[in-house]
């Protein structure tokens, strides 16, 4: 089965371009929606200001020429220049301030309109100025009205139709900043349907490379428990036959030459005596020792007596053995187990003994045995086992078994050791 890294390698980067892309897109696009804002809105508010400005000043222009047609001062038309002079400051800077801002972008027939227009009005007054300092108020009022108004009225409606200019392109500049807007929230449900999709994706396949590699997992598993549990009934049948050829031959063979040793010290010369009886005690501790080996690789008891006589005597022969005191706590009722299942609990006892005795170097070791679950535990208080060690062949033996009864195993240390095994009765 091949490895779901590359896909999925393959996956995030995608999901990482797609997103810096789309980020890109947004910032070009909110920076389009400032220009636009800066460039056109801002800059028309500004003019419009300014163009409102100038009508004002054409306003009050208009206001100063009605007042001098109608004469209801007694003042002398002359008296208005001071006036008029103001209003031509006023519009002056007014037409200044509006020409620097909108000028780029206006129509330059516009602007040169404008300018041309407001020089022949400021002409036209300069004109009329001169006719009411001469005394010519006849011609004056007559300048005034064929000249001076409908130059003033015509700007007037031109200011107009700038401003109304203005506020046009500032509806077409909401009109593309909503356009624009539109265009990023389309923009994202597209990238998040996208990104749904490719998550989706994603998620399908990892799920997929989990499921199976888990499978692969799961069926590696069950061969490793199937191979161990042939290992360990191949292990256990080794046991049986040495076991057997331990007491059948090897017993046979020591008693037979016990026997002919006890009938050679009875024809010896004395002087052999001693030779023979020492020679016949150790033949006999031999076979002795034999038939412990021979009861520890294949207890016979286990299968004759059942797994508490068998635990009960294991312990003996551990005491006797090894020097090392066992403190053993027993149930209240003897544990009932198959057989095949007790061989295994019998085995796990052995190898934590074992243990204990090679590595341990401790003089006591306790044993617990429980019914309710069925829990077996042995306990030393030595120095436990080091962290940065290998788990050795035992104790991987052990947690075979353990599965293969269906249980737990658990190993706590330090401090010391204790070792505990958890099965449910079936």
């Amino acid at each position: 089965m091949s490895s779901p890294t590359a896909r999925l390698a393959g996956g995030v980067v995608l999901t990482l371009v797609i997103i810096l892309a789309y980020a890109g897109y947004t910032l070009n696009s909110v920076r389009r929606m400032r220009q636009v804002q800066t460039d056109i809105v801002d800059t028309n508010r500004k003019s419009a200001l300014q163009l409102i400005r100038i009508q004002g000043d054409l306003n009050a222009l208009a206001l100063a020429l009605r007042d001098m047609l109608d004469r209801t001062e007694s003042y002398p038309l002359s008296a208005w220049a001071s006036q008029l002079d103001r209003i031509r400051e006023n519009l002056d800077d007014a037409l200044r301030a509006e020409s620097r801002i909108a000028t780029a972008r206006r129509d330059p027939q516009q602007n040169a309109y404008l300018q041309a227009s407001f020089q022949q009005l400021w002409s036209a007054v300069a004109q009329m100025k001169a006719l009411a300092a001469q005394g010519q108020s006849e011609e004056t009022i007559s300048f005034i009205r064929e000249t001076l108004e409908p130059q003033q009225q015509a700007l007037t409606s031109f200011t107009a139709r700038l401003l109304v200019q203005n506020n046009a392109e500032e509806q077409r500049a909401a009109t593309q900043v909503a356009a624009i807007y539109s265009e990023i929230e389309r923009n994202a449900y597209l990238f998040l349907a996208i990104s749904l999709a490719l998550v989706l994706v994603v998620s399908l396949g990892l799920i997929r490379s989990n499921r199976l590699l888990f499978d692969r997992l799961a069926s590696l598993s069950n061969q490793r428990r199937e191979l161990a549990q042939q290992l360990i009934s191949s292990q256990e049948s080794t046991l049986r036959t040495i076991s057997r050829d331990l007491h059948d031959e090897f017993g046979q063979i020591l008693t037979a030459l016990g026997a002919m040793l006890t009938r050679a010290a009875r024809h010896a010369p004395d002087s052999f005596t001693a030779e023979l009886q020492e020679s016949r005690a150790i033949v006999q501790d031999t076979l002795e020792k034999v038939r412990a080996l021979s009861q520890t690789l294949q207890p016979v008891i286990l299968e004759e007596q059942g797994l508490g006589p068998a635990i009960e005597w294991h312990i003996s022969v551990f005491q006797r053995q090894t020097g090392i005191a066992v403190e053993y706590h027993p149930p209240a009722t003897p544990p009932v187990m198959e057989h095949t299942r007790s061989i295994h609990v019998f085995r796990i006892l052995q190898e934590a003994l074992n243990n204990a005795a090679r590595h341990a170097n401790v003089e006591t070791v306790t044993v617990r045995l429980i019914n309710e679950p069925f829990t077996l535990q042995v306990a030393d208080n030595g120095g436990g086992i080091d962290a940065s060690a290998t788990p050795g062949v035992g104790l991987a033996g052990m947690r075979e078994r353990a599965e293969l009864l269906g249980g737990a195993l658990s190993v706590v240390s330090p401090p010391g050791t204790t070792i505990t095994l958890q099965v449910p009765y079936v």
